[in-house]
């Protein structure tokens, strides 16, 4: 078994180095895997995962094992577990003589969890077994988590017991591979395309946007006291890490508990202090009563910072950030803004954090930050203008933070085939800023491109305040369908939903060509050769 266990780490390395994966959790979880296996009948004996990105060492011991040079691609293996089907015969696991334990993994007739990655001394501090017992559930452990034999012999008198039971396994993530033992933020949770040597990024160096957030952070919290950082157990992925080490004092970490973070932000907020609580987009959700009532409703000066916003991609479905621009435009008093390179950041950081009454968000995508798109004039202070139209104010395009670049070649695609483009960053999405209204009414169309949801996103809240000011412009919307999207990298998704220059530009060519303007004449065969240039160069 030991030499098994070995093997199967190697192979994860190797593996997970080439594709990029989620590395440190499954190295952490082999031996207890391997006991689960030899204990329960899998999938007689259905095993969940709470934690879906753990399953690395489930999938090659079930048989997948050559499908991991797909990881994670279109139609390959998936980085997460998809929900568990009840087929037919499954109706046993649901006995009413047995109890599940909500939200805790459990395992055929027996019910059981196995709570990892704790430290040894949680059982003295919390007593876990007593607060088991008092509520009616067998509690083993700790039991050493790389012990596969001590595995074993827990896990079998927990299947022998008549009722709930809770096994206590504390491992060590990123278990048998020194570079992600020795990696100080997360052991290696999530990696790039590595070496699998010394575990360093293959890639070519580059600031991504949480790098360039960190920096930034600890730089305004030299000269601001007041400035504290809060974390659902994502110090490292956020890039809170480093401002932990330089703030020990004023960084707080809540664990897997988004709900908690917020409300604790608003509690400091009340004391005086600016909280910048920063989650994945996604997770937001989990949170949103709680910046609701207890940030926005107090008025509270709270700054969200929402990383891996818009599409991320090899994560899947339940990582993608579409959902953040949905909510926050339902929160009274809420203020979002969408920096579209490393300026943009920086400076709107320092805006939100200079809000002091009430809610402010701040939201960015994953991954390598654009190059510096600068701005050719500014309106009232807020509003970027990154092209000016040619001559005729014929499509004013708005952008959405890192889809500037993607907005400014679509323009140009656009003038190619006479249509006059201006293209401009809000800057500050929501709420929508007056001097956007007011430059919306000299054009003959609108149309907003974002890496968010398009139902409640910047798109229909553009438009309805173009409505609400009495200015009859046409708007379009472009952005994320509203539904659950597969496994792939960004670039595919986003080609995938035609959130390409190329399909941005022969989209709002159809649509101008169906305005009906006296310059609709001219738009005939606009689109054919807009075809044909896709077909030459669909990678733009």
């Amino acid at each position: 078994m030991k030499q098994l266990a070995a093997e199967i780490r190697e192979f994860l390395v190797q593996k997970v180095a080439a594709t990029g994966g989620h590395l440190g959790p499954n190295l952490g979880v082999v031996e207890l895997t391997l006991a689960l296996h030899r204990i329960f009948e899998s999938p007689a004996d259905p095993i969940i995962f709470d934690t879906g990105h753990q399953a690395y060492v489930h999938k090659i011991l079930t048989g997948r094992k050559d499908d991991f040079d797909s990881l994670p691609t279109i139609g390959g293996l998936a980085d997460h577990l998809a929900a568990l089907r009840l087929q037919p015969g499954y109706e046993r696991i649901l006995d009413s003589g047995r109890r599940m334990v909500k939200k805790l993994p459990w395992v055929g007739r027996t019910a059981y969890s196995v709570l990892h990655g704790m430290k040894a001394g949680l059982k003295d501090a919390v007593a876990p077994q007593v607060m088991f017992t008092d509520l009616g559930i067998k509690y083993l452990g700790p039991v050493d988590g790389h012990d596969e034999a001590a595995l074993e012999s827990a896990l079998r008198r927990a299947k022998a017991f008549g009722g709930p039971v809770i096994v206590h396994a504390v491992t060590r993530k990123g278990m048998g591979y020194a570079p992600a033992e020795n990696h100080v933020a997360d052991q290696m949770h999530s990696t790039g395309v590595i070496d699998p040597v010394t575990g360093r990024s293959t890639g070519k160096a580059s600031a991504d946007w949480t790098s360039v957030f960190s920096a930034e952070l600890i730089d305004q919290a030299s000269h601001r006291q007041d400035i504290v950082a809060i974390t659902a157990a994502m110090a490292g992925p956020t890039g809170l890490a480093a401002f932990g080490e330089k703030y020990p004092d004023r960084m707080f970490d809540v664990g897997i508990a988004e709900q908690h973070a917020v409300t604790s932000a608003a509690g400091l907020a009340l004391g005086g202090l600016h909280p910048v609580v920063a989650v994945y987009s996604t997770f937001l959700n989990r949170a949103f009563d709680q910046l609701l009532m207890d940030v926005a409703l107090l008025n509270l000066p709270v700054t969200l910072v929402l990383d891996r916003a818009g599409i991320t991609g090899n994560d899947g479905a339940s990582h993608n950030g579409m959902w953040d621009m949905s909510l926050l435009g339902i929160v009274p008093g809420m203020k979002v803004a969408a920096p579209r390179d490393t300026a943009t950041l920086r400076e709107e950081l320092d805006e939100a954090l200079a809000v002091d009454d009430g809610p402010t968000a701040l939201r960015f995508p994953k991954g390598t930050v654009c190059d510096d798109v600068p701005a050719v004039s500014r309106l009232d202070g807020v509003v970027d203008i990154l092209r000016a139209a040619s001559d005729r104010n014929d499509v004013l395009i708005v952008s959405v933070g890192a889809f500037a670049g993607l907005a400014l070649a679509a323009a140009e695609r656009l003038e190619q085939q006479g249509i006059s483009a201006t293209v401009v960053d809000p800057r500050w999405v929501l709420p929508v800023p007056e001097s956007l209204v007011t430059l919306a009414e000299d054009y003959t169309m609108v149309v907003t491109v974002e890496d968010s949801g398009l139902h409640g996103g910047i798109g229909s809240t553009v438009s309805a305040a173009l409505r609400s000011a009495g200015v009859d412009v046409p708007c379009r919307d472009l952005g994320v369908p509203q539904r659950f999207l597969d496994h792939a990298s960004r670039a595919q998704i986003h080609t995938e939903l035609g959130l390409t220059a190329q399909d941005v530009a022969r989209q709002i060519t159809g649509w101008f060509a169906g305005l009906g303007n006296s310059r609709a004449g001219q738009q005939n065969g606009v689109v054919a050769g807009l075809d044909a240039q896709r077909a030459e160069n669909t990678g733009q």
